[in-house]
């Protein structure tokens, strides 16, 4: 059995966020490369990577920008 093939709540943190790293980078890769054969979870994974990409492109340029005092 694979380590991915686990259920999450059996697995560590880390085995955790490894697998979900494995896994969205393979289905970004796919995505890229040859669009038309990416199933379903292969978009669905590189739309939630897409949308946490944009949520830490905004939440730096809000770090960024200089707010006054009120």
């Amino acid at each position: 059995m694979q380590p991915c093939d686990r259920p999450v709540a059996e697995m560590s943190l880390g085995e955790a966020v490894d697998c979900m790293w494995e896994k969205g980078s393979k289905a970004l890769s796919v995505i890229a490369h040859n669009p038309g054969s990416a199933s379903i979870a292969d978009w669905a994974l590189g739309f939630l990577a897409a949308l946490i990409l944009l949520n830490l492109l905004l939440l730096l340029l809000g770090l960024l920008t200089p707010r006054g005092n009120i």
